[in-house]
């Protein structure tokens, strides 16, 4: 078995109402037919900040070559108190004949900004 991984590091947002890719969380998965890899994107402390009322939140989805997947994670706040929302995605993968690229990607809620301040990870095992 083998793996693949890359952390982010600093402040990422976004405000984006439609999936944009999240800087510094891409990797490669190697060519391999009939195996799958089991691709996870971690997120241990994200919020988002916005008008409370309406609750703001961030969805996050991976892309595969370019094409985002259905499997999907968010959060969202139901009380105006918000505070940190650990958020993880895992998808399964099949690798293919050719080497794929995987992104983590995400947008917001409700017109509310995305925040991650913490490392966040994007891993593959495979």
């Amino acid at each position: 078995m083998a793996s693949v991984y890359v952390e982010t590091s600093g402040k990422l947002t976004t405000n984006s109402t439609t999936f944009v890719a999240m800087p510094g969380l891409a990797i490669q998965l190697p060519q391999g037919v009939g195996d799958m890899a089991i691709v996870t994107l971690n997120l241990p402390q994200p919020y988002a900040t916005g008008d409370a009322s309406n609750n703001p939140g961030g969805v996050f989805r991976i892309s595969v070559d370019g094409s985002i997947l259905n499997n999907e994670a968010s959060f969202t706040y139901s009380s105006s108190y918000g505070g940190r929302m650990p958020t993880t995605l895992v998808v399964g993968v099949p690798l293919r004949s050719k080497n794929q690229t995987v992104q983590a990607m995400w947008h917001n809620v409700r017109g509310s900004t995305v925040i991650i301040d913490s490392p966040s990870t994007l891993s593959a095992i495979y």
